[in-house]
C-alpha cells in the first residue's frame, strides 16, 4: 500500500483542524459549564436568557456601536427561555432581565463584548440608557445580519458611573450545537405577530 499523496495529507490535517475548532466552539455548552456572572449588591434580581423581538420599532442613536444605532422594539420584549447557550441564528436574541434597587432613575452604560465583528473587527460596543430602580429592565442583543453570527464567548456589562452593576456572559454556538433552540423565534407568538 502506498502512502497518500501530500495534498491528501494536507486536506486531512485541514479537516481535522476544522473539526477541532468546531469542537472548541461547542464544548463549553456541552460540558455544562456556566459562563461567568457577577452582580453588584444594587442588583436585586437577574436572569439570562433567549429573546425574540419583532422588527417593528424605532432606532436610538448609539455612536459606539457597529452601526451607530440600536433597535428599540415597539412592544415590551419578554424572555422566551432562560439559559446561557445561544445558537447563532438570525432573528434570535439573548440578554438579561434584571431589577435594581431603589426608585430613582439611574443612567446606565451597557457594554457588549464579542468576537471580532466584520467588517471593522470591532470586539466591543456600548450605549447608554436610563433605568428606573424597582422596575424590571431588559437588555438584549439580536442577530439581525450574517456578520453578527459569531460563535464564541459574548458578554454584557452594565455600569452606573464607574461602578459595575453586572457582568453576564453567554456561549454563542453554531446552530447544529443547539438544534432544540435554533427555531425558538420561528413560530408561536412571534409568527402570529408577523402576519
Amino acid at each position: 500500500m502506498s502512502a497518500p499523496p501530500r495534498s491528501a495529507e494536507r486536506g486531512l490535517r485541514r479537516g481535522a483542524a476544522l473539526l477541532a475548532g468546531a469542537a472548541l466552539l461547542v464544548m463549553p455548552a456541552l460540558a455544562g459549564a456556566q459562563p461567568p456572572l457577577r452582580l453588584s449588591p444594587l442588583v436585586e434580581d437577574l436572569e439570562r436568557g433567549l429573546f425574540c423581538a419583532t422588527d417593528e420599532g424605532s432606532r436610538m442613536e448609539a455612536p459606539d456601536t457597529e452601526f451607530g444605532w440600536i433597535h428599540i422594539p415597539e412592544e415590551p420584549v419578554a424572555m422566551r427561555l432562560p439559559g446561557t447557550t445561544v445558537p447563532a441564528v438570525l432573528g434570535l436574541g439573548f440578554g438579561i432581565e434584571y431589577l435594581i434597587g431603589g426608585t430613582d432613575p439611574v443612567p446606565i452604560r451597557y457594554e457588549i463584548a464579542h468576537p471580532p465583528m466584520p467588517p471593522s473587527g470591532r470586539v466591543q460596543q456600548s450605549w447608554e440608557a436610563w433605568v428606573f430602580g424597582g422596575e424590571p429592565e431588559v437588555v438584549f442583543f439580536q442577530f439581525d445580519i450574517d456578520a453578527e453570527l459569531l460563535p464564541g464567548r459574548w458578554s454584557f456589562a452594565a455600569f452606573a458611573g464607574d461602578k459595575e452593576l453586572f457582568f453576564a456572559a453567554f456561549d454563542i454556538v453554531i446552530p447544529e450545537a443547539a438544534p432544540n433552540l435554533a427555531g425558538l423565534c420561528a413560530g408561536g407568538e412571534l409568527l402570529t405577530l408577523n402576519r
